[in-house]
Order: C-alpha cells, then structure tokens, then sequence
C-alpha cells in the first residue's frame, strides 16, 4: 500500500478517536524530526507552527536523556500528553478533568491495529506534502525576481529529506480563500528574510494570488513524478 493511504488510515484513525473520545482538544502524530504525519479532520484548519514549537523544544530535550516515551504536560486551562508510537509520536490534548488514561488507551490501540496493517509501516518519515507549512507571504519585487518563489533552506532541506532526497524545485501556494498558484523554488539568501517563516512570492503571482504583506498561506512542494 502506498504512504498516501497510510497517511489516510493515520487521519481516519485519529478523526474516528476524537469523535470516540469527546474530551480531546487536538490531536496529531509526529516525527522526532518535527514532520507532521497526520492530524485529526478537525485539527486540520487550526494547527500551527507556533503550536508544535515548544513540542520542538521537547524532544530536543528529551534526546539527552536517552530520548521520550511518555510526558504529560499539565496546564492551566488543559494537559497535553506525548506517547512514543515505534519511531513516531502521538500528541494529546484534553481539558484537566479529562481522564487520559482511558484517551491513550483508546488511541494507541487505534493507532498501533492501524500501523500494523501495514508492512513497516514507519521506516521512514511520510510525505509531508500532505501538510503543507503555514508561511507568512512576502512581495517579491525587482529587476531579477522573475518567476522564482523563496523560502527558508531548511524547509527545502526537511522537504527533500522525507521525499527519499529529492530536489525540490517547485511549490504549490494556497491561500485561505482557495486560490491555489504553482512556481518554481528557491532558497532564501537575503540575511534580513532568513528564518522569518516567509514566502517570497513574485509579483506576477502574488498579483493572482491577490495576497497582502503578512497574509497567511498554505506552501507545500510539488512531488516530483514517480514519487
């Protein structure tokens, strides 16, 4: 079976969990590396980058102690549980009077019968074409701007990676009313734009797209054939 349906048996899984289980908040499975596999069908829309950074920040932490199983977070206003699944991770949330031993319960042997079905289901990280990056937009202008979008190399370098270390060179741009526009890519080298979180978009297509300065948009690279 194809990654695509393993993604698809992932989102399932985990939409079908959240209507099992009301009290979750969110809900998704992550990589060590910070590649989102799969979120809930009602997570879908609200998730952001800011959301999984301090997740980010956790693992990182975690690798020196020998790595993370299980951590749960209690906060104000909810908790938050991380679990090891193989070589991924199952992210939690819930409000504090929720009992998440029967939640993980339910949900890791969700997850674990649908991984199962598959033939080494996690050897390597899914495609994260399935979820785009959430990217601020940012006019590019100038003589020599041509057709050519920029983002960060490290997203061009996380894109690669989890596409068996393909070349990236073309993106697809999605607005949050719909419009959907394709350009070639490359990575940012003005210092001032680095690590921002932006898109450059050229100004023919930024004039289609018709973005403004700080607009959000979903990016995501082209698979290239036979991928």
């Amino acid at each position: 079976m194809s990654e695509d349906t393993q993604v698809n048996a992932l989102k399932t899984a985990l939409t079908e969990i959240r209507n099992t289980c009301s009290d979750i908040t969110h809900s998704f499975i992550f990589t060590k590396e910070g590649t989102i596999i799969a979120e809930a069908a009602q997570d879908a829309e609200i998730f952001t980058e800011k959301t999984f950074y301090p997740l980010e920040n956790l693992m990182e932490k975690a690798d020196t102690i020998g790595g993370l199983n299980t951590f749960l977070v209690n906060g104000d206003k909810g908790v938050v549980q991380i679990s090891r699944i193989n070589n991924m991770y199952l992210a939690l949330s819930a409000p504090k009077k929720a009992d998440m031993k029967y939640i993980q319960s339910i949900a890791r042997t969700i997850i674990l019968t649908i991984m199962k079905i598959f033939e080494n289901p996690v050897s390597t990280p899914l495609k994260p074409a399935s979820y785009p990056e959430n990217l601020t937009a940012e006019n590019l202008t100038g003589l020599f701007a041509g057709d050519t979008a920029q983002v960060d190399n490290e997203i061009l370098k996380e894109w690669s990676k989890s596409l068996n270390n393909s070349r990236i060179n073309e993106i697809e741009i999605e607005t949050s009313d719909g419009k959907i526009a394709r350009c070639k890519v490359k990575a940012i080298h003005e210092p001032e734009f680095k690590g921002k979180g932006i898109v450059r978009i050229p100004e023919k297509i930024y004039r289609t797209l018709e973005v403004e300065k700080g607009d959000q948009v979903k990016v995501k690279p082209r698979i290239p054939e036979g991928k």
